[in-house]
């Protein structure tokens, strides 16, 4: 008897921090839909120590790329 795995599709998004740091984070759509249902994913900047919400449009934008 083989073991099969499920592959989780991930999708990654460069993202801004409100004090002009670069970020990238990287969601799979199970994750991300896990994060929206318990209050909504929380960015941390490990340059400036700042936590963040993603705005209404990027969660959008987050949705519509791992829909496809």
């Amino acid at each position: 008897m083989g073991l099969k795995t499920a592959t989780l599709k991930t999708v990654s998004f460069d993202i801004v921090c409100p004090n002009n740091h670069d970020q990238t984070v990287t969601f799979s759509k199970e994750g991300f839909e896990e994060d929206l249902s318990s209050g909504g994913p929380l960015f941390h900047c490990n340059t400036c120590d700042t936590d963040w919400s993603p705005s209404k449009d990027q969660i959008a934008v987050f949705r519509k790329a791992l829909a496809s």
